[in-house]
């Protein structure tokens, strides 16, 4: 892995669990000391993040995380419902014994975590192997953003943690269950219910 794309991970995460704020301006020298790691790197990843709406870039201003509107919270929950289809295709037509292998273990640890923000994040590896099973690099990155869009959402909030329950959990069993034994229009039903939900929780 390039150590740009170390510092990317690093700070995609550090956006997403909340520990830099909307609005927070980002300051290059800081985040060098912080991350221990070289301005080239740190500029590389504060370019791609911004190409995925993380962090706002103003020329000779600032750098700053961008906030997040409701406007941005329905589109979000669109491209989710919209994709949810042509990702539940792809995974079961290309999935592997080892995929559903790493997916039954992904979900083995969802079941017994009871830390809520442990879960979420137990949550978002479960969907990032669901899209690896797709095959299809552009999709999955599309898919991945789009979750870790949702998941910057609940820690932004805390009291929306609780959204990972056994209800989401119970939907997680399914779309295993239905991976594995290839029904694909039962998996995209799955999928669509699940975003559904999720978005209704996180309206209310």
């Amino acid at each position: 892995m390039r150590v740009s794309d170390i510092a990317y991970e690093k700070l995609k995460m550090m956006i997403v669990t909340a520990e830099l704020r909307p609005g927070q301006v980002l300051v290059e020298s800081e985040l060098m000391d912080q991350l221990n790691l070289g301005r080239t790197p740190i500029r590389e990843a504060l370019n791609h993040l911004a190409w995925e709406n993380f962090v706002k870039i103003i020329p000779r201003q600032c750098i700053m995380v961008n906030e997040i509107s409701l406007y941005e919270v329905e589109s979000i929950y669109q491209m989710r419902f919209a994709l949810a289809p042509l990702e539940s295709s792809l995974a079961v037509l290309n999935r592997t014994d080892e995929d559903l292998e790493r997916l039954a273990r992904n979900l083995e640890q969802l079941e017994r975590e009871t830390d809520q923000e442990r879960r979420v994040l137990l949550d978002r590896d479960f969907h990032r192997t669901v899209s690896s099973m797709t095959r299809n690099p552009f999709l999955e990155r599309e898919m991945n953003n789009f979750q870790d869009l949702s998941i910057r959402l609940l820690f932004l909030n805390q009291i929306n943690l609780s959204s990972i329950d056994d209800m989401t959990v119970h939907h997680h069993q399914r779309i295993y269950e239905y991976l594995r034994d290839r029904e694909t229009e039962r998996l995209i039903q799955v999928q669509k219910a699940h975003v559904q939900e999720f978005k209704e929780k996180f309206i209310h």
